[in-house]
């Protein structure tokens, strides 16, 4: 089974919103690639952010790892 991933980048100022989800490209192996990889990657989108806008906007990541066996 391979692992699709899908991060969401979403405010949490006066309760959820979130932006299009994201799905990356890379399949993975196994589960644990996949939620290192979504860790790794919600690092690189809240540096781009910004520490400003993260802060503002009450910025965070959500991710799924969906399992996939027609791959």
């Amino acid at each position: 089974m391979k692992f699709i991933l899908t991060i969401w980048v979403c405010s949490f100022l006066g309760g959820q919103t979130c932006m299009p989800p994201i799905q990356s490209p890379i399949m993975y192996e196994s589960w644990y690639e996949c939620s290192r990889a979504a860790h790794k990657e919600s690092l690189k989108i809240m540096s781009k952010l910004g520490y400003t806008v993260v802060n503002k906007d009450q910025i965070a990541m959500k991710y799924r790892c969906k399992g996939s066996s027609s791959i």
